[in-house]
């Protein structure tokens, strides 16, 4: 029975002393993958893609559910970064599906470990992005161009107007009136003048004479 006691206890810990060891050489190489990631993280930063790509880690779907672990780029509490995201949903309804991020450095240990791989695979799909939407800017950038010199053209159309007839240090005041006078359907011969009283409740133009009867005769007023 002793020998027995003492075996199980040597065992015990001889295990505790491997796993020890293992421990230090995971926190290890964890923190240098965490470093690794970080400076990759400052280069990429340089570049300002903004943009979002993700890779396949790992998954599996069968008639009813899936599930993914992907590696990706994505931009989280409003800073871009390697990161890493776990989906799991119903087939038919992935927009419904439960999906977990962080940035890298953030994530479960094992979802970072698993990840090491496919690191130089986000690395291309990010330059293949960044190409495709490259190409795309560049091919709306044309249209851009032309919509803006068009919009160019007509701002300057009202100064070179101003330009050609003369420039005058006060505008006419009574034309915008006239243009209002004629608008609500006023006499569109009455002069200048006329229709600044007009529109601000003067008479327009000079009274017809009123012939006024009175006993004995006519009157003009």
């Amino acid at each position: 029975m002793p020998s027995e006691q003492n075996s199980l206890i040597e065992r015990v810990e001889s295990s505790y002393r491997k796993l020890s060891t293992v421990a230090s050489e995971l926190n290890f190489v964890s923190d240098e993958l965490g470093k690794c990631v970080s400076e990759m993280d400052s280069a990429l930063k340089k570049l300002n893609l903004g943009i979002e790509v993700w890779v396949l880690i790992r998954g599996n779907q069968d008639d009813v559910s899936f599930w993914t672990e992907e590696l990706g780029y994505q931009k989280i509490s409003g800073k871009w970064g390697i990161a890493l995201r776990t989906v799991a949903g119903v087939n038919g309804c992935e927009d419904e599906a439960d999906v977990e991020r962080w940035l890298f450095n953030d994530a479960p240990r094992w979802l970072r470990l698993s990840a090491i791989a496919k690191i130089p695979v986000l690395l291309e799909q990010l330059s293949m992005e960044g190409t495709k939407v490259a190409d795309e800017i560049s091919k709306s950038l044309a249209d851009v161009k032309e919509v803006a010199t068009v919009l160019s053209k007509a701002a300057e159309e009202p100064v070179k107007r101003i330009i050609a007839r003369g420039y005058k240090s006060e505008p006419e005041p009574a034309e915008p009136l006239i243009r209002a006078f004629r608008h609500i359907g006023g006499d569109a011969n009455i002069p200048a003048t006329g229709a600044a009283r007009y529109i601000g409740g003067e008479p327009t133009v000079p009274a017809k004479p009123v012939v006024r009867r009175i006993s004995g005769g006519e009157q003009k007023k």
